[in-house]
């Protein structure tokens, strides 16, 4: 049974105020006596009395905006799912979400649905591109007492709470040996991704190209981008297979799967193909055997856990790790 607060400051000899005020960081206690009772709070695996804080957030509100890049991008479905799964769970705590949706990956947009946040926000869950501006903007918010979390992208040296998402250059490996193995260690391929001003996006066409590199018989002919729109995605497709009569290997990285596959089925040529997430048009193109091999990132658990990081946050009081990975799975048609 995991230790009271009452029985720390009993084995800390201290009130239970000094261990309230110490567990949340508040002002007031010794550095000593604090560490004193971190340490006996760590050892007996001391876990906050939930049930009283709900009482307490009974009659408050969390709000926390969600700003999504998801309009278009059928992966989001199952991330919203576990967003709300959570919402659902801690509503007994204040916790509600106000989602808004955007298109593609204009970091002026992002921006401005940023500012366009109600004054009083505190908390706000976010899928970022790489740009400065928006970087600033991250970092003001947080300065202010805003707990920013990144969901599914991350953006480089900002200062937002946490990212929840995949580890995307580990999961470019990962399509990189599923080319590597599927070809047979032969092959000229097309990388199709969403959009590299998306650092994720970026990191998993980066993390492909570090595996192919160990194969010999393997070159990369084109990388194109899509920004996960079908319309897009088909065209590029289609200019790409006119320009290099020689490919024989797509992997998508992203988005945009039902303009690709649109378009290599429109060559008529025998081009392998393997992809990411397991969505309703993956599984389809699976079981059809126009994708060979998918690369699934779990995003019902990046939903549930972005929320749960402000839960951790606002109402646990427990810091939560910078990075929070999604587990990797291969699926193939025999185990949808």
């Amino acid at each position: 049974m995991a230790i009271t607060s009452k029985e720390i400051a009993e084995l800390a000899g201290v009130s239970r105020g000094t261990v309230d005020r110490a567990l949340k960081g508040r002002e007031g206690v010794n550095p000593k006596t604090k560490e004193r009772i971190l340490k006996i709070a760590e050892e007996n695996n001391y876990k906050p009395n939930l049930i009283g804080k709900a009482l307490v957030y009974s009659n408050r509100s969390v709000p926390v905006a969600v700003i999504m890049n998801s309009i278009g991008n059928s992966f989001f479905d199952d991330v919203k799912k576990g967003m709300l799964a959570a919402e659902r769970e801690y509503s007994d705590y204040g916790i509600k979400l106000n989602i808004k949706e955007i298109k593609g990956y204009n970091a002026c947009d992002i921006i401005q649905a940023v500012s366009d946040l109600p004054e009083d926000t505190k908390n706000v869950i976010l899928t970022p591109v790489e740009d400065d501006a928006l970087c600033k903007k991250i970092d003001e918010m947080t300065d202010s007492g805003i707990n920013v979390i990144t969901l599914s992208s991350d953006i480089s040296d900002s200062k937002r709470l946490t990212y929840v998402g995949c580890d995307y250059l580990k999961s470019g490996e990962t399509a990189g040996r599923l080319v590597g193995l599927l070809s047979g260690g032969k092959a000229n391929l097309c990388i199709v991704t969403g959009s590299l001003a998306h650092k994720g996006h970026k990191q998993r066409v980066e993390g492909v190209s570090n595996v192919i590199k160990e194969y010999k018989n393997i070159q990369i002919a084109d990388v194109i981008e899509n920004n996960d729109d079908n319309e897009k995605a088909y065209t590029a497709m289609k200019i790409v297979l006119g320009k290099n009569k020689n490919i024989d290997f797509v992997c998508i990285t992203a988005g945009g799967v039902t303009g690709t596959l649109k378009a290599i089925k429109e060559s008529e040529r025998n081009i392998k193909v393997c992809s990411f997430d397991d969505t309703e048009t993956t599984r389809k193109a699976m079981l059809n055997g126009d994708i060979l091999a998918t690369v699934y990132q779990q995003p019902f658990e990046q939903g549930y856990n972005a929320v749960k990081s402000v839960f951790e946050t606002v109402v646990a009081k427990t810091a939560v790790p910078e990075y929070q990975y999604s587990q990797l799975y291969i699926k193939v048609d025999k185990s949808l």
